[in-house]
């Protein structure tokens, strides 16, 4: 892919979001922050891209399925006033299905149309499904690494505003209260990405997000962390006790050591057949 079809992906973007404004404050507020999120995402894969030296066709690839990744997000609040796929639909499956129906990607070589697809229909799933060659792979992996990272700052940021700013959308349903899951706790200083079984709090979630650290997979995402001080930020939202400090040292000592590691390489990633 290059810039001038980047760009065009990018004006039909941006013409589909403002499809949906609305007079609604609450479709209103959650259009904006997915428009802006889906921006930002694409930042964080251009930094990502822009570290693992691709070249042209491949990081402009990667910032079109960083913009379009949540595609299906604006019709699944409007439509259903929810982001929780469980009680309305699969986002991500959702944004295919518009991107096909669409035809958003017929200008695109079939090959770039599938890895597209494929890497916004596993950017949300717990392990990526299929059996990928190994660029899709790469970009796969790399959508979900960018992803997390703007998540990240939505959770945060919604913390810090929550009181001046609330969005039931962001909760999903849980109360904001300070009981967290000692099972969630142990999963993670197991080093295992976290489930959504014992979620039942708002601190439960933002535990299962701390927990992505285990799924990450480029040397720039950890950096990126690191950086952005996420892990301290994020243990700063949770009850302070000798328990959430053991985790917060464990997370820093396995991000420490993945920033040494040399040989890491996103193309060594898990898959679920």
């Amino acid at each position: 892919m290059d810039e001038e079809k980047f760009n065009d992906l990018k004006t039909w973007f941006e013409d589909y979001v403002r499809s949906f404004h609305s007079d609604d404050s609450f479709v209103r507020q959650n259009v904006i922050l997915k428009e802006n999120h889906s921006i930002r995402v694409c930042e964080n894969a251009a930094l990502i891209a822009a570290s693992e030296n691709m070249d042209h066709k491949e990081y402009y690839l990667a910032k079109a399925i960083a913009l379009l990744h949540d595609v299906g997000r604006f019709e699944q609040i409007s439509k259903y006033r929810t982001f929780k796929d469980s009680e309305s639909e699969n986002h991500a499956v959702l944004g295919v299905k518009i991107l096909k129906a669409e035809k958003v990607l017929e200008k695109l070589p079939v090959t770039e149309q599938r890895i597209v697809l494929f890497s916004i229909v596993n950017h949300n799933r717990f392990r990526i499904k299929g059996n990928p060659d190994k660029k899709a792979l790469f970009h796969a992996k790399l959508i979900r690494d960018a992803d997390k990272l703007d998540i990240y700052k939505v959770l945060l940021d919604h913390h810090n505003k929550r009181d001046e700013q609330p969005n039931p959308a962001l909760d999903m349903g849980l109360p904001d209260i300070p009981d967290y899951s000692s099972e969630i706790v142990g999963e993670i200083l197991e080093n295992k990405v976290a489930g959504i079984s014992h979620v039942r709090t708002c601190n439960d979630m933002n535990l299962t997000r701390l927990a992505w650290l285990f799924d990450m997979s480029f040397r720039e995402t950890f950096h990126l962390v690191r950086e952005r001080r996420f892990i301290d930020k994020l243990i700063a939202t949770l009850p302070q006790n000798e328990e959430i400090t053991s985790l917060q040292l464990h997370l820093n000592r396995y991000l420490d050591m993945m920033l040494q590691n040399h040989n890491l390489c996103a193309s060594d990633a898990n898959t679920e057949v």
